[in-house]
């Protein structure tokens, strides 16, 4: 029945989108079907919504909302690249497939192939790491190393290993889900160590590039590329978020709508990872619990997949459904609980 109603409804899609940025949703949003589209609008209305939000239906453009103001001030446009926070912790699990495919790693390993130096390393592996199930704890940020805003990535980088080589487990890697950014930190070190490449070269190089992602790039980089980073500063980050090395294959990505839609449809169509290692990816490993954790993906409602994102002041939330051809991707400088929601809010009136 889903199915049939969503053939239906892509026939009479008109596939244009606008992307204004006046102040209020239903005067600067676009899709295909005025019924649908008025829904969506409401929606955004009743959640006090302010930012982007950009659909796409087997790659056309179905709607799209464009409200608020940068940092500087000048109105948002679906062109505008947004931090996206921990969304970026997917680009850094399939970096991670694309290495196990090459035959560099494997997610069985133990973490001491890549951090001899760790005593705890021998008990901890990859898919620990992928599944938020190592047993590290969230907090790293403790005084002994020094991290700081003013030190090199390679000088944090050094005191992050060692304060997280020092931190005591939780629980024993595997007998409980416990999300910690403290993973994939560790997770792009194991990227770099095992592709010879800066991990932002490495994602630039195969993800990137191959997919035309031309508004993407990383928070560290963001005041030396003012082209496609224009509207963002560092003045919404904590003085942790700040520090070079700190977001790393946790929360380092930089995307506009468009770019993150490519990254949707590629991430599932085989084009980047196979449909195979896709599959593996989107496997609930915690079934105990109630956040249902794959591989830097969460599994949510209607069927789909995605991820959440929190850095500084900015929300942002990609959500698909490889079933049904859905890609939605949200992004605001206001972050707020009610957001979570809305993926499966705005995608009821359409399947």
């Amino acid at each position: 029945m889903r199915k049939i109603f969503a053939l239906v409804l892509s026939a009479i899609l008109i596939c244009s989108v606008t992307a204004c940025s006046s102040p209020a949703a239903t005067k600067n949003s676009s899709v295909t079907n005025a019924e649908t589209k008025k829904k969506m609008d409401k929606t955004l209305k009743q959640n006090s919504f302010e930012g982007i939000v950009y659909l796409t239906h087997n790659g056309k453009p179905v709607y799209s909302s464009v409200t608020g103001t940068d940092e500087k001030g000048k109105k948002l446009t679906l062109n505008s690249s947004m931090y996206i926070g921990s969304v970026s912790k997917q680009f850094c699990a399939a970096a991670v497939m694309m290495l196990k495919q090459k035959g560099k790693l494997n997610v069985n390993d133990t973490i001491d192939k890549f951090f001899p130096k760790y005593t705890q390393g021998k008990k901890i592996t990859i898919k620990n790491l992928l599944t938020m199930r190592s047993g590290l704890p969230k907090n790293i940020a403790e005084d002994k190393y020094k991290i700081a805003p003013e030190q090199t990535e390679a000088q944090n980088t050094d005191s992050i290993l060692k304060t997280i080589f020092n931190l005591t487990l939780s629980c024993k890697p595997d007998t409980k889900y416990e999300y910690s950014n403290t993973n994939y930190i560790l997770l792009a070190n194991i990227v770099e160590k095992a592709s010879g490449k800066k991990y932002i070269d490495f994602i630039r190089t195969n993800i990137f590039k191959p997919l035309g992602m031309t508004h993407s790039g990383f928070v560290d980089e963001v005041r030396d590329n003012p082209k496609w980073a224009k509207g963002l500063t560092y003045d919404t980050f904590t003085t942790v978020e700040n520090c070079k090395g700190m977001t790393k294959g946790a929360g380092d990505v930089v995307a506009n709508a468009a770019d993150m839609d490519k990254w949707m449809t590629a991430l599932q169509s085989g084009e980047l990872i196979s449909k195979k290692t896709y599959k593996e990816m989107t496997k609930d490993y915690s079934p105990d619990y109630a956040e249902q954790y794959g591989y830097g993906l969460i599994l949510g409602p209607l069927g789909g997949v995605g991820h959440s994102g929190n850095i500084g002041t900015y929300y942002a939330r990609d959500f698909f459904i490889e079933k049904e051809g859905y890609n939605l991707f949200i992004a605001s400088r206001k972050a707020k609980a009610q957001y979570e929601n809305l993926p499966s809010a705005l995608l009821k009136s359409l399947i």
